[in-house]
């Protein structure tokens, strides 16, 4: 064979085996290092929720409030009344310090009804995709979430798994915007949930989500730049250990008391 036909040969069989390879494993390979470029813009979706840093619990003196049926305490006892008010299903809590505590209350499932009608989905596609886990509760749905990184995508897993990863990884990085500092599992009575981000001597937000079978609440956590008050891990923890359900007399009230 002369020099040409061999070198004719070996394209012709790099070609088939190129194409065989992107007819296979391209539409695996093009997500997979789609997935690794988004990590590294933002590494939060490389990180999976851990236990919390600190499990202590603050014993400064506090506010007992009540919201949306639940009661809990807070370390601070500098609530500004006049600028507080609930909107709709919205708390907002304003304190004296500058800080800002808003308490979002959600219905059973909101987020898995959200995440289907943005994707135009019919259920059972969705249940295809992601599995019937993730049709349980917005907590399971919200865990698969976390739980999935970058290194899941590769080009040898099946192209509906790498659809529904990188999927995944998309909503990951608008619901864990907050976590580049850290993702958390916590409990919190009857609830289950994340903590986004790790309380820092830094100008910047943190956020609760938890989830039971009657609703959602979300603890969002205004720090004002060089306030004089900074939120800490044990004052996070002082919330999520009190945090319980009231009596229904009072579901609709917002009393407060020192």
């Amino acid at each position: 064979m002369s020099r040409q036909k061999r070198i004719l040969a070996g394209l012709g069989i790099a070609i088939i085996v190129c194409s065989t390879y992107l007819w296979l494993f391209g539409v695996q390979s093009y997500f997979a290092l789609g997935a690794r470029y988004m990590a590294r813009k933002m590494p939060v979706l490389k990180m999976v929720p851990v236990a919390p840093p600190d499990s202590s619990i603050s014993k400064a003196p506090g506010s007992k409030l009540s919201y949306f049926g639940y009661e809990f305490e807070v370390p601070w006892d500098d609530i500004d009344e006049a600028k507080s008010r609930i909107v709709g299903d919205i708390a907002i809590i304003t304190f004296r310090s500058g800080n800002v505590l808003s308490v979002w209350n959600g219905s059973p499932h909101s987020f898995i009804n959200t995440v289907v009608s943005s994707g135009k989905l019919e259920p059972d596609t969705f249940r295809q995709l992601y599995g019937d886990k993730a049709m349980e509760s917005d907590y399971a749905l919200l865990r698969i979430m976390l739980e999935t990184t970058p290194d899941k995508i590769t080009p040898f897993v099946s192209k509906k798994q790498a659809v529904s990863c990188a999927t995944l990884l998309l909503m990951k990085g608008f619901a864990a915007a907050r976590g580049e500092s850290g993702i958390f599992a916590v409990t919190a009575g009857e609830f289950e949930g994340f903590q986004f981000g790790r309380p820092q001597n830094l100008p910047i937000g943190y956020d609760v989500e938890l989830f039971s079978d009657s609703g959602s609440l979300d603890f969002v956590f205004g720090q004002k730049v060089n306030g004089p008050t900074l939120i800490s891990q044990p004052d996070i923890n002082r919330i999520l250990n009190t945090i319980h359900k009231v009596p229904a007399a009072t579901m609709a009230s917002a009393t407060r008391s020192n």
